[in-house]
């Protein structure tokens, strides 16, 4: 359960980078040729505009299995915030940091002087809004909007009525996202139908509706994805199946937490788009 909490937490306060593309100091017209990311998404984005530019990246299960970032520096480990230290021996000249979650390494760097980008990733055309923002700040850059379009080609013309879509990015409690929500928009860009598009209610994760036993057995999806559940994923579809009588074992499918939940990276992305896309 606890598990659960901390993922969706992570989702929202520090995993992603909205962009609120601003709380920067970098001064002046030049461009960055040391950069320092400090997640996953950020240090996928920087490599793929220019991988020279990357000194220094998270070090989380993301980064750690990607050959393009062996080499590079490890700034923290796993779920731990940055090291200063680290990130200050680097000696960068621009750090991409999440809004929320690193806003605390964020301000103690700027404090010393280090050129420093807080940005969030909540929604797709943040994504759009962040990688053209590093565009014009990484020196010998290069355009990926063509790259990005074709992650997860928009499908919303094409489909006049979508397959309605229940997300649950938790059990207990259970959780799901709604339109401001990453997850929501890649629903939105790929013409489907977010099952809780419209519900009133919040939860204490922004973005985030709760869904109680009797919302679950009021709405009406055709299709439902948990979210890689903490433990046995046929016994979670199971204790799900008798909120939705009309739906068969296989309108009922297990989605990783990263592209779906958490953008994650570029290649995660495209996998959730995929799957999604397949509905």
């Amino acid at each position: 359960m606890r598990r659960w909490t901390f993922l969706v937490f992570c989702l929202i306060s520090c995993c992603f980078p909205s962009e609120n593309i601003a709380q920067e100091n970098k001064t002046g017209s030049e461009k960055a040729r040391r950069v320092v990311a400090l997640s996953s998404l950020s240090a996928d984005l920087v490599v793929s505009i220019n991988p020279d530019a990357l000194i220094g990246v998270p070090g989380t299960s993301l980064t750690n299995q990607d050959s393009r970032y062996s080499g590079l520096k490890r700034v923290s480990n796993g779920r731990s915030q940055p090291s200063v230290e680290l990130i200050l021996a680097l000696k960068p000249d621009l750090v991409i940091g999440a809004e929320g979650f690193h806003s605390r390494v964020l301000s103690s760097l700027k404090k010393l002087g280090v050129p420093t980008l807080a940005v969030k990733v909540n929604r797709w055309d943040k994504l759009e809004q962040a990688s053209r923002t590093l565009e014009n700040k990484i020196v010998d850059s290069d355009s990926i909007q063509s790259k990005l379009s074709k992650l997860c080609p928009s499908q919303k013309s094409s489909k006049s009525t979508g397959t309605s879509v229940l997300i649950l990015a938790g059990v207990s409690p259970k959780l799901s996202p709604g339109q401001q929500s990453w997850s929501g928009s890649l629903l939105d860009r790929l013409g489907l139908v977010n099952a809780t598009k419209g519900l009133p209610g919040s939860s204490e994760f922004s973005g985030y509706i709760t869904m109680s036993n009797e919302r679950l057995l009021a709405i009406k999806p055709e299709k439902v994805l948990v979210v890689n559940p903490s433990g046995d994923a046929t016994k979670t579809v199971e204790s799900l199946s008798p909120f939705f009588p009309g739906l068969k074992k296989t309108d009922f499918k297990v989605m990783d937490y990263y592209g779906l939940i958490n953008p994650g990276s570029l290649s995660s992305i495209k996998k959730a788009c995929s799957n999604l896309s397949d509905l």
